[in-house]
């Protein structure tokens, strides 16, 4: 049960949108699939534009979203997502997609536990032709193209704790060209029965203008903290809530974010 429930973390970071990424320190086993459902829910009156904080803003964001990760062997994989986003009847529609292989190098065991060393990279893609900005003053997105490369570092205890760091680049080529280096650190605890985890994220957006309206083209600075609660129904299934909260940054909105969902396996035959 334990081996089934790590493979299955690697859903919980990414179904906060926007925060972590779908890339973290553990890899699926080869030939295992997991699916999860998410929804999502992101409200904020309060927007830095550049580093100025304004407050006539009353934006709702939801999202349902489908995310899958496959197995190529066990030390490299494949992940999926693919949400679809709205924030009113107007500006609703699948967003940006996300398509990543992520492989392990290293894995290096310790009297305290095992660590990894996992790299990856993939692109950030819109899925459809959705309205943006100026064609929306409600846009849910600015149809970008976006390439990342993350390294990642994991020590996994033996008693279940775990913690992890990442760092790395996004780079964005349309719609304007623009840098950003993701940082994340993330502590938890794994058990049969549940898992839970803390984590932290830092975003710092290379020679960024400032924002003119709300997702706007330039990028985004940011501090954000979450956490996640996830327990398995068995050997295929489980549900999970989390939460995240931006307190502060500069082209983002101040908010709190709200998710929850629940997960599907499909396991190989030999392990069955």
């Amino acid at each position: 049960m334990k081996k089934n429930l790590l493979s299955t973390l690697l859903f919980l970071s990414y179904f906060l949108m926007n925060a972590q990424g779908p890339i973290d320190g553990y890899m699926k086993r080869g030939g295992e699939t997991d699916f999860a459902f998410s929804y999502g829910y992101d409200h904020y009156t309060k927007y830095y534009l550049g580093d100025q904080l304004q407050d006539t803003f009353n934006r709702t964001y939801q999202s349902v979203s489908m995310f899958m990760a496959y197995g190529i062997d066990d030390n490299l994989g494949l992940v999926v997502s693919v949400p679809f986003m709205w924030t009113d009847k107007n500006n609703r529609n699948i967003q940006d997609g996300q398509f990543f292989l992520k492989y392990r190098p290293l894995r290096k065991e310790f009297n305290t536990g095992k660590m990894d060393l996992i790299l990856a990279g993939g692109v950030t893609t819109a899925l459809a032709k959705y309205k943006i900005s100026p064609e929306s003053n409600n846009p849910i997105g600015e149809r970008p193209t976006i390439f990342d490369f993350h390294g990642v570092v994991q020590h996994n205890f033996h008693k279940g704790v775990f913690i992890m760091a990442k760092t790395g680049i996004s780079y964005k080529v349309r719609p304007n060209v623009q840098a950003s280096i993701p940082n994340l650190l993330r502590f938890g605890y794994a058990h049969s029965k549940f898992y839970t985890d803390a984590w932290i994220e830092g975003v710092f957006a290379l020679n960024a203008e400032a924002n003119t309206v709300p997702l706007g083209q330039e990028g985004s600075t940011f501090i954000k903290f979450g956490g996640t609660f996830y327990m398995p129904i068995g050997k295929r299934l489980g549900w999970f809530v989390n939460a995240a909260y931006t307190p502060w940054g500069r082209n983002i909105g101040i908010s709190p974010r709200l998710g929850a969902g629940f997960v599907v396996k499909i396991l190989p035959k030999t392990t069955e």
